[in-house]
């Protein structure tokens, strides 16, 4: 059965052992290893996570949820508020033997009831994840736009993928 909850201090670990399983296994062919494990201490260090996780328990608008699967963390998933009725998922991870069970749609399914007055749900993907492009597709989200970003001397294009919410 699957769980969908609000993030706790508690959860730090597993967060950071999901992120680095799941970025090794969407991004080992994108990125270079090294990228990958840069981005992964920084973005993903225990401070971080400390301080995102306060800001959430602090927050009216709740947006970091926990996905479990028979009481094991299995995924996570964060918004940011953009405008009054717009939010951007800023992260949605699940762990590899776990996609294709619906898990990513409960996220969303939960991001629409607890974040009152949304209307739009964003995010920005990696033109060559395919994994996650395939995911956003499948759950009714529309490519709307490209940018080209550059990290650390590497170009890559980023696809805007938006899904309206009607309420």
């Amino acid at each position: 059965m699957i769980t969908i909850r609000f993030v706790s201090n508690g959860d730090i670990p597993h967060i950071q052992a999901i992120a680095h399983e799941t970025w090794n296994y969407t991004y080992k062919d994108i990125y270079s290893e090294a990228y990958i494990q840069n981005f992964l201490s920084r973005a993903y260090s225990t401070e971080n996570l400390c301080r995102t996780v306060e800001k959430d328990l602090q927050s009216a608008k709740r947006s970091f949820l926990i996905a479990e699967f028979n009481d094991e963390v299995v995924g996570y998933a964060q918004t940011r508020q953009v405008k009054e009725e717009e939010y951007e998922l800023l992260r949605i991870y699940i762990r590899p033997e776990y996609h294709k069970m619906g898990i990513g749609k409960e996220f969303i399914r939960k991001f629409t009831q607890v974040l009152k007055r949304i209307n739009k749900l964003f995010a920005w993907v990696g033109k060559e994840n395919q994994i996650g492009r395939a995911f956003y597709e499948k759950s009714g989200f529309k490519e709307v736009e490209e940018k080209i970003e550059t990290i650390e001397g590497h170009s890559k294009t980023q696809v805007k993928y938006e899904l309206e919410i009607y309420m």
